[in-house]
């Protein structure tokens, strides 16, 4: 069945690993890390390769070379078979297999880590690895085979991705009392155009929306503080010297604070509807990842019913 594959010279799996190395890194010189007797082998081995596919699998950029589609492909496809074989070895020595979830700070935080008691219970042959992304690198990575699972907004997923919608996750303002006078402790309006905000920023389009759902129900606000993430806005507002806008499930790091959280109803436009993203390979290559992708399922959507909508 796979005779014309080694009948020819060119395909070994130093190869293939040399190959996936270079993809991992970025680039030749990256990989061999500035070592120019392993840069020139990284070179030769890479045009084995592509004597042997009949393709290049490099570009160049500047004056950097870089994969091309062709090269992105084959190293997603080396990677799940090294993942294959990896994951057998661990099997058979009777050793945790490891899964890598992708998310925001806030979502790892706030949802994804409440979530994991259990984990060791009812997954006992795997480990979890967590990883601080963003959304788009999580997409990539899924479809790369760089990541097994990701949660992101719902929508967000490109085919062949498969996502399971997890909950919606609502957002409020969380305001110290210390900042508002007690007559004006239900005056959204008032809070909104006199207090100094914190928020996220980084996301090209959290703060638009909830600026233009502000507009539209007549308020307006400036925010003082913008945050690379909603945990970096939830210290700020725990120093009592900023309000926030934070999503719900951020209360529990306030503790004892005395702090308002208010839900207006403009807040409820900017809601979120989270999912748990993976690619359906993933099934096939991995032993246990149905059984992790079921389980993460049930505690996240679980996790997300518990915040106070």
């Amino acid at each position: 069945m796979f005779d014309e594959l080694f009948s020819e010279r060119g395909l070994s799996l130093d190869r293939l690993r040399t190959f996936l190395e270079v993809a991992e890194a970025g680039g030749i010189a990256r990989a061999a890390k500035d070592d120019a007797v392993r840069q020139s082998q990284f070179s030769r081995q890479i045009s084995e390769l592509e004597q042997f596919f009949g393709v290049a699998l490099t570009e160049r950029r500047g004056k950097h070379l870089a994969l091309n589609e062709h090269g992105r492909r084959l190293a997603a496809v080396v990677r799940e078979q090294l993942l294959g074989l990896h994951d057998f070895k661990c099997e058979c020595q009777s050793q945790p297999v490891l899964y890598t979830l992708g998310a925001g700070d806030s979502i790892l935080q706030w949802l994804v880590l409440p979530s994991l008691g259990g984990w060791v219970e009812n997954m006992p042959q795997s480990r979890l690895g967590l990883k601080n992304l963003r959304s788009d690198h999580i997409v990539e990575q899924l479809l790369h085979a760089r990541l097994d699972f990701g949660i992101v907004r719902a929508g967000t997923a490109v085919e062949p991705l498969k996502q399971v919608v997890i909950g919606q996750l609502p957002y409020a303002l969380f305001v110290p009392e210390t900042l508002v006078p007690k007559a004006r402790r239900e005056d959204v309006a008032w809070m909104l155009g006199n207090l100094p905000w914190a928020t996220l920023a980084t996301d090209a389009s959290f703060l638009p929306r909830v600026k233009d759902a502000a507009v539209r129900h007549g308020y307006n606000f400036e925010v003082l503080l913008e945050a690379e993430s909603f945990p970096q806005a939830a210290r700020a507002v725990a120093t009592g010297a900023f309000a926030g806008i934070l999503p719900v499930a951020a209360r529990p790091d306030f503790g004892g604070q005395k702090v308002l959280v208010l839900k207006p109803p403009f807040l409820t436009a900017v809601a979120r509807k989270l999912a748990l993203v993976f690619h359906p390979r993933l099934l096939r290559i991995r032993p246990h990842a149905r059984a992790a992708a079921d389980w993460l399922t049930r505690e996240l959507k679980e996790s997300l019913k518990k915040v106070p909508g």
